[in-house]
């Protein structure tokens, strides 16, 4: 008898499929939540260096690396990128942190409460801008020896820079006429004290090449450039900086004193230009003008266009100790002098200027918009002004102006025309 054995039965072919595409499809969808990133709110990401909005006070100001996009599965349709850009750059006159002078003095008389000798309101938009700016008008040092007949001559124990913390500024200038008053050592004490508190300087350098680099700082995509010059002094001590050695970068034209051997102002507006090549915006600071004078000079004048025909997009000057006209050329924005800001004990009329920055990439359009926002220092006090003494305020700017602009209720300046 012949015995058949049973067959094996195989396993059905179209099963293994099955269970194959099955285990393919929870393969890619593990992968799919394993790369998967949350967006940043709105449902946009941000890319490239930012500048934070909001700054800690007790902190230096700091930019912050963001990485890439990552590309999201999503059932929702692909959202076009945000392509507008709102950054606001906040700039105050001369301060002055002297150990024993009159601002450091009333400081610890209030217990060392800033906001008791500069208004909150001031101070808030300093902390809230993207960029602030300020104009450092003496040195942070425990050393050197006052130069030699300067009748003015001014410095902080450098430990006093966390005041520039509380203020959220973001950049110091140092083309002015005190960076050098305890001698070449002050200006490098100063310019290592301001970057070891993680604030940057401009306008000055150990040598030329430093002293004309320009500050960039990126802020939602957009580069802005910060340089900063100096022809303020009358009997010029504050040296310039040489290839060798430290000084700040000056702007005098040859034939404006006999110790001018140089077109230094060719330096400056060359610095402007190469500014231009790396920035999206270029905003120049100049300390000139003559202290507590009515008029301004016409070297400032003529100089400003200079300066904005080589790039510039907007013209920040100082040094005069008061409030000096503002003037728009071929639509862009020239503050001649921004006053003290916390110095002394004078009673004067001073103010924070705010250059809100704002575009969209999309279509092209950009505006440079002007704010003015008045103050006045009394009795070693900033105090933001309103009501009817703001009223009055404006309307010495408007005259100082010769009624060339306009200034609107939020503080924003326009041509008159």
């Amino acid at each position: 008898m012949t015995v058949r054995r049973k067959r094996k039965q195989g396993i059905n072919p179209l099963i293994l499929y099955v269970v194959a595409a099955v285990c393919l499809v929870l393969g890619i969808v593990s992968i799919i939540k394993m790369t998967k990133k949350e967006p940043a709110p709105g449902g946009k990401q941000p890319t490239g260096i930012t500048q934070q909005a909001t700054k800690d006070p007790t902190k230096p100001s700091e930019t912050t690396e963001t990485p890439s996009p990552t590309e999201t599965v999503t059932s929702e349709p692909t959202k076009t990128p945000d392509m507008t850009y709102d950054i606001t750059l906040c700039f105050c006159g001369d301060i002055n942190f002297e150990d024993g002078g009159i601002p450091m003095t009333k400081l610890a008389s209030v217990g060392n409460d800033l906001r008791k000798c500069i208004s909150p309101e001031l101070l808030d938009k300093m902390i809230a801008a993207d960029i602030t700016v300020i104009n450092n008008e003496f040195t942070y040092t425990t050393r050197g020896t006052p130069t030699a007949g300067k009748a003015w001559t001014f410095r902080a124990n450098p430990s006093r820079v966390s005041l520039l913390h509380e203020m959220g500024v973001d950049i110091a200038i140092l083309a002015n006429n005190h960076a050098y008053d305890y001698g070449e050592v002050s200006l490098t004490d100063t310019m290592d004290t301001l970057r070891n508190a993680g604030i940057d300087y401009v306008g000055a350098g150990r040598n030329l090449a430093e002293a004309k680099t320009p500050v960039y700082k990126t802020v939602q995509g957009k580069t802005i450039a910060f340089v900063a010059a100096s022809r303020a002094e009358k009997n010029i001590m504050t040296p310039m900086a040489t290839d060798t050695k430290p000084g700040i970068l000056r702007c005098y034209r040859i034939g404006d004193d006999p110790k001018i051997k140089t077109d230094e102002e060719a330096v400056f507006v060359e610095a402007i230009r190469e500014a231009k090549k790396h920035a999206d915006f270029v905003i120049a600071i100049v300390h000139w003008g003559a202290d507590y004078q009515t008029q301004i000079e016409q070297v400032q004048i003529d100089s400003a266009k200079i300066y904005l025909d080589a790039g510039a997009d907007a013209i920040i000057g100082g040094h005069s100790h008061k409030p000096d006209p503002i003037d728009f050329y071929k639509g862009k924005p020239i503050v001649y002098g921004y006053s003290n800001f916390w110095f002394n004990d004078k009673d004067l009329g001073s103010m924070l200027i705010e250059l809100k920055i704002h575009g969209d990439d999309a279509t092209g359009e950009q505006h440079i918009d002007l704010y003015y926002t008045p103050a006045r220092q009394k009795n070693v006090t900033t105090t933001i002004l309103l009501g009817a003494d703001r009223d009055k305020e404006v309307a010495n700017m408007l005259k100082i102006s010769g009624n060339k602009i306009k200034i609107a209720g939020d503080g924003l300046v326009t041509p008159a025309e």
